[in-house]
């Protein structure tokens, strides 16, 4: 259930329980018939601009086994479409997307109860676009067909079906960010009062069988789920709901609309040789982080299609079911059952502290100009922007130094310098201390998009110079980190190396020699490299009495012996195909790249440190990542494999740390 549409939206509605259809239909343009493609084509057309984690509607039936839709380019933009493949429709202020039936003569005509409602053209009949049901009309009170779709995104359409159907994305076609504010109008039609079993924008599964709805909330929901709806059997997983009973697979033929888009009836050819089989009931559980059943060990898809094993291309019968916001599913259905709420998951504990915000969203990053630099007090004085008074800034001591777009050293900085910095914040948000400071050339390297079609004239930065004399310091005093634990009667300890480490760092092993440099330096052994974040944690073995000198906080530099240049060139991390468990290789890769989903506002910590990093209560792109590496595992591909994979999905953004303005 995790690919919902939920955007974000303005506080409870103010208008009355009882309120006509509201009138906006020129507000957002329908798209009518659009010439179709596949998948497979439309990524190759636009492979620089669909990103993985792109949210698309996805119809899962018929023709093609079915379709997907992004969302950014056709339905940000005109929330109905009117096809011959169905009648799909958007709406994120009350968080769902929603297919029915084939039709040329739907368009948007307005809000009501804070949910979209479309128009038929040919008899003016106004219907929900969440429910279905006739709202105004010759045909109020009847509920249009549905047609089987899924909110997922580009990616898992393209993993789980490159050969659906998807519209030709011509240049016309250009992409429409998704609102991250609530529509006035849409708002000004929400209930006054709202179901109060749960809060109005909570995220909830809607299922509907007949006159049975229930509502199940997604925080916290498992990841597998069966229940019953009156006399049904019913499974949920994916962020929809099926019946648990697998129908062998079938060829339906491509949509003939007539001039309605109204296309024959057709009951598909059964495969592979037209004998019909008759159904087989499962129980399904979780196996090896997927959903299967016990009775043949086939993996099902979010699509309700089998996967692999002995009912591959085998599909279950989807039932009407649909993501959404609670107060657009009670408003719709005030009768609705609604599930126990799952109770609160260790996530949602960190989630009540951490909140949605990321690190960065909090920091101030001003850009101002260096006054003066004192590297041994680990102090600068800047002139920050729209200041007039410069003023003597503490420098973390871990803090990231970058310099002609590499890491560096404060020393490096000198007077009338342009740089960028982020300052450290205390409880009460008020900035204390330098976090992050980047000169002109980094800066402008760091909010680089090498996506981008034309590159600035601003960025023009060769760090190779700055990479040979780091390489140089590392070599001569070593690299930095901090001790975050000393255990001075077994003469153990744990060392974080910095950021800028992270590959000579992860090119250690067990048992490599290394040294503690410091008044004596201190001769010590690998017990254990890991990755932990953008850091490098190393366990290491020093004597018992050396260990006494050492404290935990202090900061240190650790020698090692010279890397092969090998280390530092290579497209592969030094430390790629080692032995592992499954979790520990989910963890590593995201421990080793960077987020690239290209928000921008120099928000998203995952782009700057690395996708672990991401706080995973305020973004999808951590859990998703897991499962989709998750499911290359299970498929048997190597750590080379993966990485090559998500390089070609993700491009250059998964490779450096970044931000994008």
């Amino acid at each position: 259930m995790r690919h919902l549409l939920a955007i974000a939206v303005l506080a409870t509605s103010v208008s009355a329980d009882e309120l006509p259809v509201t009138s906006k239909p020129s507000l957002f343009p329908t798209l009518v018939n659009p010439n179709c493609s596949h998948c497979v084509d439309e990524a190759k057309r636009r492979k620089d601009e669909l990103k993985p984690s792109e949210p698309a509607l996805c119809w899962i039936r018929g023709y093609s086994d079915g379709g997907a839709i992004p969302v950014r380019f056709f339905l940000s933009k005109y929330r109905v479409i009117s096809d011959s493949y169905g009648v799909f429709v958007y709406d994120p202020d009350a968080g769902f997307i929603r297919g029915f039936a084939p039709n040329y003569n739907f368009v948007v005509q307005g809000w009501h109860n804070g949910i979209l409602t479309m128009r038929d053209s040919t008899d003016g009949t106004v219907f929900s676009a969440l429910s279905g049901l006739g709202l105004e009309g010759p045909r109020k009170g009847t509920r249009l067909p549905v047609v089987p779709t899924l909110a997922s995104t580009w990616s898992e359409a393209m993993a789980r079906n490159p050969n659906a159907v998807a519209y030709e994305m011509h240049d016309k076609f250009k992409p429409v960010e998704l609102p991250t504010e609530a529509n006035l109008d849409s708002v000004k039609t929400r209930p006054t009062k709202i179901d109060a079993r749960l809060n109005a924008d909570e995220p909830v599964l809607g299922v509907r069988i007949g006159a049975i709805a229930k509502a199940y909330p997604v925080k916290g929901s498992p990841r597998l789920k069966t229940d019953h709806l009156g006399d049904t059997d019913i499974v949920l997983f994916g962020g929809s709901a099926y019946k648990p009973v697998a129908s062998q697979p079938r060829k339906w033929k491509g949509p003939k609309p007539d001039k309605n888009g109204v296309s024959p009836a057709d009951a598909g050819q059964p495969l592979p040789d037209g004998k019909v089989v008759l159904g087989r009931t499962l129980t399904f559980l979780e196996k090896n982080g997927a959903i299967a059943d016990a009775e043949t060990s086939t993996t099902w898809g979010i699509d309700g299609r089998g996967i692999d094993g002995e009912l591959k291309g085998w599909t279950l019968e989807w039932i009407d079911s649909v993501a959404c916001k609670w107060f657009a599913w009670s408003a719709e259905y005030p009768q609705t059952q609604v599930d126990e709420k799952p109770k609160p998951s260790a996530n949602d504990k960190v989630k009540m502290i951490a909140g949605k915000a990321e690190f960065l969203r909090l920091l101030p990053k001003p850009f101002g100009v260096v006054r003066a630099v004192d590297a041994k007090a680990h102090t600068v004085t800047l002139l920050l922007d729209g200041e007039k008074l410069a003023k003597v800034w503490n420098v973390e001591p871990d803090a990231e130094v970058k310099i002609a777009g590499w890491w560096g050293r404060l020393e490096q900085l000198k007077a009338g310098d342009k740089v960028w910095v982020w300052l450290k914040l205390d409880r009460n948000k008020n900035p204390i201390s330098v976090a992050m400071i980047a000169d002109a050339a980094s800066a402008a390297e760091i909010r680089f998009d090498p996506l981008a079609k034309a590159k600035p004239e601003t960025v023009a930065v060769d760090p190779s110079a700055q990479k040979q004399w780091l390489r140089k310091l590392w070599i001569a005093e070593g690299m930095p980190g901090s001790l975050a634990f000393v255990h001075n009667f077994s003469g153990e300890l744990d060392l974080l190396l910095d950021h800028e480490a992270m590959r000579w760092g992860r090119s250690l092993k067990a048992g490599d020699a290394v040294e503690l440099q410091g008044e004596t330096p201190i001769p010590a052994i690998v017990k254990s490299v890991s990755p932990w974040r953008e850091r490098t944690q190393l366990r290491l073995v020093v004597g018992e009495l050396q260990a006494s000198e050492l404290k935990a906080g202090q900061r240190i530099r650790l020698k090692i012996a010279t890397p092969d240049k090998e280390v530092d060139e290579s497209p592969y991390p030094p430390d790629l195909g080692r032995e592992r468990t499954k979790e520990e290789r989910v963890e590593w890769f995201l421990a080793s790249i960077y987020c690239s989903c290209r928000i921008g506002k120099d928000t998203c910590t995952g782009m700057f440190y690395t996708l672990a990093s991401c706080n995973p209560n305020g973004c999808g792109m951590p859990n998703f990542t897991r499962d989709e590496i998750r499911d290359f595992i299970g498929k048997g591909k190597s750590d080379k494999e993966i990485w090559d994979t998500l390089l070609k999905d993700r491009g250059p953004l998964m490779l450096k740390a970044h931000l994008l303005p």
